[in-house]
């Protein structure tokens, strides 16, 4: 099966006869000396190449911590629930970069609609930018900017305010603009040199690195999605000679080796290096154009600068004694030599087995020492290429750890890290030394399993050999922690025979293992990929829904128990499919949630349902239901503001309906939230309690109004005594806490009857009115009167 390859050693010795040493004498002393004089060489430069190598991988390391810090930044953006301000900006992105040399500045650029230009030009001016306005590049200097439809001007930056950059457009220069272009549309950092038009160290040239900050929460999965969110870039000027030199610098010196970096658009003969490690002589220059010299890729960002090595002066220079001797001895030299060369090919092996160690570790996981993503893509290639060649069958496993999330939330990430290497110890005591074993990143494992004659038994016992084993607890710093793993199988050929996707095959069975509650193993089958073929077109469609607006507002009215008064309506979405007719939401609404369509919709529903209410009796109110993805929402508020103050609804006659799961996270954000609803006056309502964790402490802990009683207490209300103790409890515990109390799914006069002699406040079902649309709603009357003949 396919595992990392090691290249058996080889030797190679030349003895040679006493009696042809004799009869060859000098001639073989000669060419004895010769060879030796080659193996020194060449041993000397192995020697060099390594060292070079290892200096290229320090340097590369070095690289990515710079721009690891800089991805920080995009994180700053996209995990705040409020905008990010430049004071926060110029504070984190200072100490982000302290002692590191080589950042000349760190800037973020929104993007901004023309509408906007001027806000964001006064806004600058506000924060104590002088005389910030938006300015082009087109022409190679400073100008200032003529309309457009979108610009991407300096916004935020650690220069200082009176620096020039500030307002400067990146996608009026070819150059950057295309550079932003290509980190916008892959999703991943890109470079481009670039001239600098200001630097306090004198310099003109540098490097620009650009990172895609999308609008958080919002799909980035096609290019069309990642263009329609994208929020900004945040953008770092590197010098990249004080960057390369700072990081050789922090590392062990090789005083024997001269290094240049040159530009991709800089490696015609002659060209002057992006840095170099000595000073550029003459025949340094020669040396570095023509030879003999040794040569890596440097990758920053999505660009490859190449890196040349050459010795310094004199630091490959051999003294041939051995040689010398040989010369002065035939025969004593000959058998020296064969010695000489059985030592020198160990040592050329060594050498060798370290470079092929260095190749290895750029295919390794440092935390966890298993391969990485690289080398399992690798070994899935060849594992392919197997199959199609030699029919061997294989199992590809992809494995996901459930509640990682909450082991670092609650214990660190120094604990996660713990974790996983624990994890990766009882994955390999479980497997084959033929079988390959990989992270590829996160909390994401996976496994190449071949060599079995009943490959689909062989990966379920696999599977469920590795679900038992990690469900097992951990020890971590003095925790006790249970986690699980979800995992996906896929299988070649039954799967199909492309590597990829029968990647992706596995991949689905493992999102389908997730979605069925987690800490299982799934395979594969054809629904999976029709399930997603059919998501996907129902979230194309939603998209489409909502873009022209092919939603209708039904309303469910609710009634006072005691008077029959008509009290309220609750608000409920439909959507009006071209061909499918009404679509109920609980067919659709999961998939809005999900990939943050829910926010466009909940703002279109609460505008819809305040303005349709201004039309009802001013003692009817209408309730909203509000998603936990919407609960998120920073500006969910001064959404709600704005359709009270547009629709001229009174704040009191609107009602907040949240479920009991909203308020198991961000307890302080959710309470502040909804006590600046109540202060205007909205009321809010507890939904769908008993269902759920129905925690006694949030009915004190948070400003609700009204209790709702799930439907599910309806249907044994007269049947079972304990429904009715548990309502009544309600009731009594909803008085003492000054609250009123809704139940929903009342179907019977019984059921109503037995809800008022229970006091409860008001009633909702299909007994007392079906959702329908709000102008049917107008049609019915006011009060409910039942008829207890048909009942």
């Amino acid at each position: 099966m396919v595992g990392r390859r090691k290249t058996p050693a080889s030797r190679s010795g030349s003895y040679r006869p006493v009696m042809v040493a004799a009869v060859i004498g000098l001639l073989l002393s000669f060419a004895a000396a010769f060879a030796v004089a080659r193996w020194e060489r060449r041993g000397a430069w192995v020697e060099f190449e390594g060292a070079a190598a290892t200096q290229l991988i320090e340097m590369q390391n070095g690289v990515n911590e710079y721009l690891g810090r800089l991805v920080t930044l995009r994180t700053l953006f996209e995990s705040a629930n409020e905008e990010v301000t430049r004071s926060e900006f110029e504070v984190f992105g200072n100490r982000l970069f302290e002692n590191h040399p080589g950042v000349l500045r760190v800037a973020w650029l929104p993007k901004i609609s023309r509408k906007e230009r001027a806000e964001y030009e006064a806004a600058a001016v506000t924060d104590g930018v002088p005389a910030y306005h938006f300015k082009s590049l087109a022409d190679g200097t400073l100008s200032d900017e003529p309309e457009s439809d979108f610009y991407f001007p300096v916004f935020f930056s650690t220069e200082p305010k009176t620096s020039p950059v500030y307002g400067m457009d990146y996608y009026t220069d070819p150059g950057r603009s295309a550079m932003l272009g290509r980190a916008r549309d892959n999703d991943e950092v890109a470079v481009a040199p670039a001239h600098l038009f200001q630097d306090v160290k004198g310099g003109t040239h540098g490097v620009l690195i650009g990172v895609p900050v999308y609008v958080k929460g919002t799909s980035r999965t096609t290019i069309a999605d990642r263009r329609r969110n994208l929020y900004g870039f945040v953008v770092g000027t590197f010098d990249l000679t004080q960057l390369l030199q700072s990081i050789r610098g922090m590392t062990a010196g090789y005083s024997a080796i001269a290094l240049n970096a040159y530009a991709p658009s800089r490696m015609m003969a002659g060209a002057v290096p992006d840095y170099s490690s000595a000073p550029q002589t003459r025949e340094a220059m020669q040396a570095f154009a023509n030879g003999p010299y040794w040569s890596g890729a440097l990758k920053i960002g999505d660009a490859n600068w190449q890196v040349r090595a050459i010795p310094t002066s004199g630091s490959l220079s051999v003294r041939h004694h051995r040689a010398m001797t040989i010369l002065a001895s035939g025969f004593a030299i000959t058998m020296f030599l064969a010695v000489y060369l059985s030592m020198a090919n160990r040592t050329s092996q060594a050498l060798a087995l370290a470079n092929r160690r260095v190749l290895e570790l750029a295919q390794t996981d440092i935390l966890t020492e298993l391969p990485n993503r690289a080398f399992f893509l690798e070994q899935l290639k060849e594992a392919g290429l197997c199959l199609r060649r030699h029919r061997e069958v294989f199992s590809i496993l992809m494995l996901d750890l459930d509640r990682f999330k909450n082991v670092n939330d609650s214990l660190g990430h120094a604990a996660g890290d713990a974790l996983l290497q624990q994890v990766a110890t009882r994955l390999r005591s479980a497997l084959r030394s033929d079988d390959v074993l990989a992270r590829l990143g996160g909390d994401e494992f996976a496994i190449i399993q071949a060599g079995y004659r009943s490959q689909r038994e062989a990966a379920i016992d696999l599977a469920s050999r590795l679900s038992k084993l990690i469900a097992e607890p951990f020890q971590l710093s003095g925790h006790l922690v249970e986690v699980g793993t979800s995992i996906g199988i896929g299988m070649a050929p039954e799967h199909g025979e492309d590597p990829e996707q029968l990647l992706k095959k596995a991949d689905l069975a493992l999102y389908r293992s997730k979605s069925a509650g987690r800490n299982c193993f799934t395979l594969y089958d054809e629904a999976m990929s029709a399930e997603l073929e059919a998501r996907n077109t129902l979230e194309g469609d939603l998209r489409d829904a909502i873009a022209r607006c092919l939603f209708e507002v039904h309303y469910q009215p609710y009634f006072d128990v005691q008077t029959g008064r008509r009290r309220g309506a609750e608000a409920l979405i439909r959507w009006r499919h071209p061909t499918r007719g009404l679509i109920p939401p609980d067919q659709f609404i999961p998939l809005a949630e999900e990939t943050g369509l829910i926010v466009p919709l909940g703002e279109w529903i609460i505008r819809q349902a305040c303005d349709d209410a201004t039309l009802w009796p001013a003692d009817t109110r209408v309730s909203i239901n509000l998603s936990p993805v919407q609960f998120k929402q920073a500006e969910l508020f001064d959404v709600i503001e704005i359709a009270l103050r547009n629709s001229g609804l009174p704040p009191e006659r609107l009602e907040i309906e949240i479920t009991e799961s909203v308020l198991l996270e961000r307890a302080a954000e959710n309470l502040a939230f909804m006590e600046r609803l109540s202060s205007i006056g909205v009321s809010l309502a507890l939904d769908d309690f008993g269902t759920g964790y129905s925690s006694l402490s949030c009915l004190t802990t948070f400003p609700f109004d009204k209790i709702k009683i799930d439907k599910s207490f309806m249907g044994s209300l007269l049947a079972r005594y304990e429904s009715s103790a548990i309502i009544s409890s309600v009731v009594t515990l909803a008085r003492g806490l000054d609250m009123s109390v809704t139940a929903e799914g009342v179907e019977t006069v019984q059921q109503l009857d037995g809800l008022k002699t229970l006091g409860v406040n008001f009633a909702q079902g299909y007994l007392l009115g079906r959702p329908v649309t709000a102008i049917e709603l107008e049609k019915q009357p006011l009060v409910f009167r039942p008829r207890r003949d048909a009942a």
